[in-house]
Parts: structure tokens; sequence; C-alpha cells
């Protein structure tokens, strides 16, 4: 049974002891769909077609619909605008899906809520419509030690996370493709490389300013054979990787 928990609301199946059901194939812009592609196209002259440019994803757009379903008007009222004023903020928050197992977005409010009462104070319909910025679904984390293989099962490229033990002096990250990560100035506790906003990080979150002197990050594909990173010195290495979704 499908399960959504987004702004504090639980949005299930189509039981009866749920207030807040999903229509069945209501859902829309999770699994197969919700995601465009955007390109500039520059017309080749005196000629037909035009010239290859590099396409990016869009945004994400989310939405469903169901029941709430309630046992008098003062809960139908309460129930209504509890989801009326659900993302009202306008601010980035996660939704999560349960289904073939769990997995996340970070998403904001995109429109108002279309809510019609059917049964006075028993049964009124909804439908919800969510944007994602970012297109990716993200699911299981995943961690690999130093020369195993990283790999994820989602089907979009994954960014992972390098996880460095404590020790003493600089090293180097080797990665695929010959790419690397020197860090000239490494603190002695543990800490982490981050892929997505770039940088060296003490385990506290705290950024180390001109800690890296060459910056070569990598992504990992989705599926065998996975990719494979090493450090040198004596500290240890992990590449953490969430599964990845488009």
């Amino acid at each position: 049974m499908e399960r959504i928990h987004w702004a504090g609301l639980t949005f299930e199946g189509t039981g009866r002891d749920e207030t807040y059901t999903i229509e069945s194939d209501s859902v829309r812009g999770w699994l197969v769909d919700g995601v465009d592609m955007r390109m500039e196209q520059i017309e080749r002259p005196a000629d037909h077609g035009s010239f290859s440019l590099p396409g990016y994803l869009t945004g994400r757009s989310i939405s469903w619909g169901g029941l709430i379903l309630t046992d008098n008007p003062q809960e139908q009222d309460h129930a209504m605008r509890r989801l009326s004023g659900a993302g009202a903020g306008g601010l980035i928050g996660q939704i999560s899906v349960e289904n073939a197992g769990s997995r996340w977005a970070n998403v904001q409010r995109a429109s108002e809520f279309d809510m019609k009462m059917l049964s006075y104070g028993r049964v009124a319909s909804y439908r919800v419509q969510l944007w994602a910025p970012n297109p990716r679904i993200f699911g299981e984390v995943r961690e690999y030690s130093g020369g195993i293989p990283a790999v994820h099962y989602g089907n979009f490229p994954a960014t992972p996370r390098l996880l460095v033990g404590a020790g003493s002096g600089g090293y180097t990250v080797s990665g695929p493709d010959g790419r690397l990560i020197v860090v000239a100035t490494a603190p002695a506790a543990a800490h982490y490389i981050d892929f997505i906003n770039g940088g060296l990080y003490s385990a506290a979150g705290v950024r180390q300013i001109n800690a890296i002197t060459t910056y070569q990050p990598w992504s990992i594909p989705p599926g065998l054979p996975g990719v494979t990173a090493t450090i040198s010195g004596s500290r240890s290495l992990t590449q953490r990787v969430t599964d990845t979704y488009i």
C-alpha cells in the first residue's frame, strides 16, 4: 500500500481508518514522469537542423489526490484547514513515499490545493500539487570502504560523499579516470569531502578553507561495475552514496 509523508501529514492507500487517502493511480511525477528536458538551440546557418548543445533536466512536478475522511463536521473542518495550510510558507521540505521501498525528495508547494466537500462532516476530496527544484529522488544510503567499488541501485548518476578517518598530515584520494582529490592541510580528526557543496568539512560540518589543492570530483553511475576510490597514507576512506533516481 502506498504511503506519502509530507508537511507533518500522512496520506495512505484507500483505508477507511486514514484521514487522508490516496486515490488509486493518482500519483503523478514520482515514478516515471514529471520531469522535462530544457536545452538551447542554435540554428545552423544556411543548413538544416541546429547545433548540438547539452540538455538539462527541469525540476519535478509532483501531484496526487484522494479523499479526506472524517466522522463529524468539526473533524472535517480541521482536516481541510490543516491540508490547506500545508507548505503555505513556501519553504523547501521533504516528501517521502513508501511503496516498493522508501524514497524521498525535497519539495515546495506549487499552487493552491483543490478541495471540495462531497458529504458534510464526512467526505471531501483534495488534490495536492508540489514542485521539486532538484528533480532527483533519493533512496537507500550505502557505504563502501576504500578499494571496494561503490555501487548504487537507482537509475541516475549519484554524487558521493567521502568520509575520511582520523590521522595526521595531508593525503591524496584517487578516483576513477585518473581523478584526484589532493588535501594539503587536513584536520587530524575524522572529516568528510562533500561533492555536492564542494569542499572539506569537519565532522561538525564546519568548512575548512584552502584545505584542498586539487579538486576533481566524480559521480557514480547506476549499477555495475561501480566506482573505486583509494586514499594514500594510513587514514581510512569510505564512499557514501545514495540510490539516486530521475
